[in-house]
């Protein structure tokens, strides 16, 4: 699966940029650390660049414009949510465009939950729209299912794979 996820993050001669959306600030840095795991697994010789929204100021127009002119630029967009969270329309569409932005770029969806147990986490309102986004957009889909802030060891759970594997496991992304 190791190989499936570098195929996946190939850093291009230009670099790598990873745009997140977040809905609390404690999500927002459980994503950092995932970004942090990320640039370190990958040891990339060309720059990574981070850009991170909170879902909130993606609520007015003009802010979601420029969140969606970076999506353009991005290879992968995280999604850091509370797993029971409905997401309001306008987020949906916010998503959904940003995740056809990232398939120019052979990029990924990743979607960082917390607020779910892992064992239920295809159950959960934010991974039904999320994993439907991915698939609509054909872009990579992987979850990932954290604790509460401060926890260390988030364990990614399988997206798209048909193997019934994780995708990303621990091992991947350890420090």
């Amino acid at each position: 699966m190791t190989n499936k996820i570098q195929n996946i993050l190939h850093v291009p001669a230009t670099g790598f940029h990873v745009l997140v959306a977040y809905d609390e600030l404690a999500s927002g840095i459980q994503a950092r650390d995932l970004c942090d795991r990320l640039a370190q697994s990958f040891k990339p010789s060309r720059p990574w660049t981070f850009s991170f929204w909170s879902l909130a100021a993606l609520g007015f127009p003009l802010l979601a414009r420029e969140a969606a002119d970076e999506a353009a630029q991005a290879h992968l967009l995280i999604v850091a949510v509370n797993g029971e969270a409905i997401l309001p329309p306008h987020l949906k569409s916010w998503i959904s465009r940003s995740a056809r932005r990232v398939r120019a770029h052979a990029g990924a969806l990743v979607a960082q939950f917390h607020g779910i147990l892992p064992m239920n986490y295809e159950l959960s309102p934010a991974y039904t729209c999320l994993k439907h986004i991915a698939d609509d957009a054909a872009v990579e889909f992987f979850s990932e299912v954290v604790g509460p802030a401060g926890e260390v060891s988030p364990r990614f759970l399988p997206g798209s794979s048909q193997s019934g594997q994780p995708i990303i496991n621990s091992g991947v992304f350890s420090l």
